[in-house]
């Protein structure tokens, strides 16, 4: 039959080769191995035999078979750690020493290579083997015809190739060859070739182990996503982006066997998500996906983290003002002596904007004009002592509300009060103040107060009030003080005062930009005839 005639010429061409390329190799060299190692003498099975002699180099291999951390397959290989040469030569066995240096110390099983020799077979095998080839591969050269030489060619040029080779290299005679009684043959083997291949990468096909898929995450923070797979020689991350029409390729890196990981980057985290798949490469290099897909990712869900805020550094301020005021040409019987001290902090434009507390002495004397003026009769004493809590609503940064609640003692038990202002402006800047104050005891008076900002260094504060301060409620005749130390009760005035009008100005100066320092003048009246100048003074450190 022509096929099974093709078939058998084919093999006996692989025959002649095989015979040809083994006597070529035994020409070359001869190995052996390591057998017993005594002190410096490593005793070797290359000896007489296989042609060697006194003073011949053999090279010294170290064998290594290890398992590959990523394909898992068995590797075996060796390296070299010296040479060393032969002492004393018997038939089996022939004892050798180190030339030179080794890289290290021989043990029994090295491999033991001597270059150049030929090996002394037996009379019967020698020369017999050589020659048969030799005159097989004579003879057949004879009979080749075109179709055997060109069979013989290529395979003469695939010794040593791979499998991937010898398939393109069957299929490409194939092609050029398509009468060839060879070709066939050579169609079934490529065939049988691609077979073993697909089941070799069958059974080295990558496999996922464990991933644990990530659902979310923190926006601007990097993310670590790792796994554990079976059989692949490597892995690579694809992420997305919203608004990205083609994926990122990040290749994981090897973190041990079966292992593998890497790190996204800050920037490649942003809100509101990250599309992801993962694929494996086997050791042929083919990819296939093992988490999610190109067409149908994974997300994950990237959430905004806030941003630290600094420390926060609120605005503080310790004041003490002081202020005298005569309403009557110093005659002393309609005067007013305040002293208020107060610690505040500031926090913010909008909402609450400013908390102060502080305390503050009332002293005053004064009675109705009538009494006072026309009967000449005493003036009676008034005073509060007194602490309060005071707190400012900024509604906007240019519209605030400030309230103040007021609790002390008077000549006849606790007494409390009451202010309510309304700021139009900054009060870092030129703002004006409009309100009131209530005191127990002591009266009532209206407020309206400009602070003029123009100049950072000199603050200055004008300021009106209306008020029937201090004597601004009828006394009782049991608690009565007269401000004279022998006037009796019906010679001290006991109605309630009149009301009058103040002018303030103050004007400040800022020693430091911390410290200011400022004096006040003021003018009050009750009637024409019925006023007096005063003054004042204040202290403010801010820091």
């Amino acid at each position: 039959m022509p096929g099974v005639h093709s078939r058998a010429v084919l093999f006996a061409l692989l025959g002649v080769i095989f015979l040809e390329r083994a006597a070529a190799a035994q020409a070359e060299s001869s190995e052996g191995y390591v057998v017993k190692v005594d002190g410096d003498d490593v005793i070797v099975d290359i000896a007489g035999k296989k042609g060697a002699a006194e003073g011949d180099v053999l090279e010294l291999w170290r064998p290594l078979k290890l398992k590959h951390p990523v394909s898992g397959r068995i590797v075996v290989d060796r390296f070299s750690i010296g040479r060393l040469v032969l002492k004393e030569v018997r038939s089996e066995l022939a004892l050798a020493r180190a030339d030179g240096d080794l890289e290290q110390p021989p043990l029994a099983g090295d491999v033991v290579v001597l270059h150049g020799k030929i090996a002394q077979s037996t009379p019967e095998q020698a020369p017999r083997r050589p020659e048969r080839a030799r005159a097989s591969h004579a003879s057949a050269s004879t009979r080749m015809d075109e179709a055997e030489l060109a069979v013989t060619k290529l395979f003469e040029a695939l010794r040593g190739a791979d499998v991937v080779t010898r398939i393109r290299a069957y299929e490409g005679f194939v092609h050029a060859h398509p009468s060839s009684r060879f070709s066939p043959t050579l169609h079934e083997e490529a065939l049988a070739l691609r077979r073993l291949l697909e089941l070799g990468s069958e059974r080295t096909r990558p496999e996922l182990v464990s991933f644990a898929a990530p659902e979310s995450a923190a926006s601007g923070m990097s993310l670590s996503v790792a796994l554990e797979a079976r059989d692949a020689a490597g892995a690579v991350l694809h992420t997305r982006r919203p608004g990205e029409v083609a994926y990122r390729t990040t290749p994981m890196q090897p973190l041990g066997p079966g292992y593998f990981g890497v790190t996204l980057p800050a920037e490649r985290m942003q809100h509101p998500e990250l599309e992801y798949f993962v694929e494996l490469t086997g050791a042929s290099g083919a990819a296939r996906s093992v988490v999610a897909g190109a067409g149908h990712p994974n997300q994950i869900e990237i959430e905004r983290v806030p941003l630290p805020l600094p420390p926060l550094a609120h605005e503080s301020v310790v004041s003490v003002l002081t202020d005298y005021a005569d309403w009557n040409r110093l005659r002393g019987n309609d005067v007013v002596w305040q002293t208020e001290g107060y610690f505040g902090v500031r926090f913010a434009d909008v909402g609450l904007r400013a908390g102060r507390t502080g305390f503050g002495v009332y002293r005053g004397v004064g009675g109705s004009l009538d009494e006072l003026d026309r009967e000449g009769k005493s003036a009676r004493r008034v005073g509060l002592t007194y602490g309060y809590l005071e707190g400012e609503y900024g509604f906007t940064p240019s519209a605030s509300l400030i309230a103040r609640g007021v609790i002390g003692l008077d000549d006849s038990g606790v007494a409390g009060g009451a202010q309510l202002h309304v700021r139009i402006g900054s009060d870092r800047s030129t703002n004006l103040l409009l309100g009131g104050e209530m005191l127990g005891g002591i009266g009532a008076r209206l407020i309206t107060q400009l602070e003029l900002s123009s100049w950072q260094r000199v603050p200055i504060l004008f300021r009106t009030e209306v008020t029937n301060q201090p004597a601004g409620t009828r006394a009782d005749e049991d608690d009565v003080r007269p401000d004279e130390p022998h006037a009796a009760l019906q010679d001290t005035s006991l109605l309630r005062g009149e009301v009058g009008a103040r002018a303030i100005a103050q004007v400040g100066y800022r020693l430091w930009p911390e410290l200011t320092i400022a004096a006040r003048g003021s003018y009050q009246g009750r009637t024409i005839n019925h006023a007096g100048p005063g003054f004042g003074g204040a202290v403010t450190y801010s820091w």
